[in-house]
């Protein structure tokens, strides 16, 4: 009665649902165990992120009977949500494996429930932190920005070096502006034909003289010569030839 009573006094103790969680270089050792299996697993990367991918590896055992093959279903969800990520994998290579990607960072559970003698479900505690790389993308994106505008500006400039025609010539302040040279005159291909035509020309273009104007052209009929009035002796006295023409005789 005495064992009896010792028994009553204490209460059976249920076996715990919580998974231990430490940390094993760049992984998170998960590992849990009661009187009938025990459990044995992963999660990597050791801080989890928000963003990023979380992938989850575990191996359950039995210590009596037949090794246990059915499908486990992981939970990955915020702490105190009812509801989240959750899928069911079955046995691949002597373990079970999942992959999820964190929405948020904060408390996070990982549930992982299978059936062998009785229904189990276990829980592990996580804090999944914030991506830092978003702020980094950012960064890049900005530098990228400005890089892409110095090389148009870059590129723009050497244009503009491919014509300098179209740039206008700058005068300084107090500097006289320099007057542009006149337009050369193309030099005949033969030089000498230019300079045997060039006496022609001004030939041609020379005014007559009054006797080549005087002189009557071919074909022209000649006038007559005026007869003078004058006497023999008015023509002594001009100074004229005194002798009579035939026509006075």
């Amino acid at each position: 009665m005495l064992l009896a009573a010792g028994a009553a006094a204490t209460p059976l103790r249920d076996p715990t649902d919580q998974v231990n969680i430490d940390p094993r270089g760049d992984l998170l050792e998960l590992s849990w165990s009661d009187t009938e299996e025990r459990l044995q697993g992963s999660l990597s990367p050791a801080v989890p992120r928000a963003g990023e991918p979380l992938k989850v590896i575990v191996q359950l055992g039995r210590f009596e009977g037949t090794p246990f093959d059915g499908p486990i279903t992981f939970t990955l969800r915020e702490a105190g949500a009812t509801h989240g990520q959750t899928v069911t994998v079955p046995r691949v290579e002597q373990h079970w494996q999942a992959t999820f990607t964190p929405e948020t960072d904060g408390p996070h559970l990982l549930d992982v429930s299978f059936r062998t003698t009785r229904y189990k479900a276990l829980h592990a505690s996580l804090q999944v932190m914030e991506n830092a790389r978003v702020p980094r993308l950012l960064g890049w994106g900005v530098l990228g920005l400005g890089a892409l505008v110095l090389l148009g500006y870059g590129v723009r400039n050497l244009l503009r070096g491919e014509r300098p025609e179209e740039q206008a010539p700058t005068v300084s302040a107090g500097e006289p502006a320099t007057p542009e040279a006149p337009p050369s005159v193309p030099l005949p291909e033969n030089p000498a034909a230019a300079t045997s035509t060039a006496p022609e020309a001004e030939a041609s273009s020379a005014p007559e003289s009054p006797g080549a104007a005087a002189a009557p052209s071919a074909g022209s009929e000649t006038p007559p010569a005026p007869v003078s009035d004058s006497t023999p002796t008015e023509q002594a006295a001009s100074g004229g030839d005194p002798t009579p023409s035939p026509a006075s005789q």
